[in-house]
């Protein structure tokens, strides 16, 4: 992606939960890149490569390429210009902070160059370290963008240990609880997948808040605590 660039403009980065991984050491399972190239140039310039294109995501930008075994993700900076809280409506942008502003928390914002050079304009490596789950912007308007981002948000609370969010984010998140059954079952049953295997799910146990909101969202896990004999 980068033949042929022009000095001092950066085409391609890292981003998302690769970058996240990287930085705390996890084991990294799939690799997300933000591009300034939309999806018809993205083709054109891999049309001669070992690289195979599968379109999964061409209305939002995204496509996926494959090499063997190995898949990335390629989405075209974007901006989110209308929502309904299940799809967006996008245009393709060539400015990175403004894409950084549409994604979802601060520490899915954070892109890395291939030389490992970071660009975090959300100060999302902070929040990281700090075990911080942060909304960019208003936590309500992100989230009324897309209402799974309460699941992701409990998801990402448990993963990172988070003890105690801020107020003004517990109560977007309550507001906005509703919203969830607007989702497709696919989603969300994706997402309580992803939280059921996660290695330390006892916190979802221990976090009251998180708890709280897990409990109100999914009236049919009631007897949750039962998770304890598993544990």
């Amino acid at each position: 992606l980068e033949r042929d660039k022009q000095k001092n403009i950066q085409v391609a980065m890292f981003v998302g939960g690769c970058v996240r991984k990287f930085l705390t050491n996890e084991d990294i399972d799939d690799i997300d890149i933000a591009s300034i190239f939309t999806p018809e140039e993205l083709k054109e310039k891999l049309k001669d490569s070992k690289f195979k294109i599968k379109e999964t995501g061409i209305a939002h930008g995204s496509v996926t390429v494959v090499l063997n075994s190995s898949k990335f993700e390629i989405t075209t900076l974007r901006k989110d210009s209308k929502t309904d809280g299940r799809h967006a409506e996008v245009s393709f942008i060539n400015n990175w902070k403004d894409d950084s502003s549409r994604r979802d928390f601060t520490i899915n914002a954070i892109y890395m160059d291939r030389a490992g050079k970071i660009y975090d304009p959300q100060n999302g490596r902070d929040d990281l370290k700090n075990r911080q789950v942060k909304f960019i912007g208003d936590p309500s308007s992100r989230i009324e963008e897309d209402y799974l981002r309460i699941i992701r948000f409990i998801r990402f609370s448990i993963h990172y240990d988070n003890k105690q969010s801020e107020s003004k984010i517990i109560e977007a998140v309550k507001l906005n609880l509703n919203g969830i059954q607007n989702l497709s079952k696919e989603r969300i049953l994706d997402e309580l997948c992803k939280i059921f295997k996660l290695k330390n799910i006892d916190v979802l146990l221990e976090n009251k808040e998180i708890k709280s909101i897990f409990l109100i969202a999914f009236p049919e896990f009631k007897y949750l605590d039962r998770l304890k004999k598993y544990l």
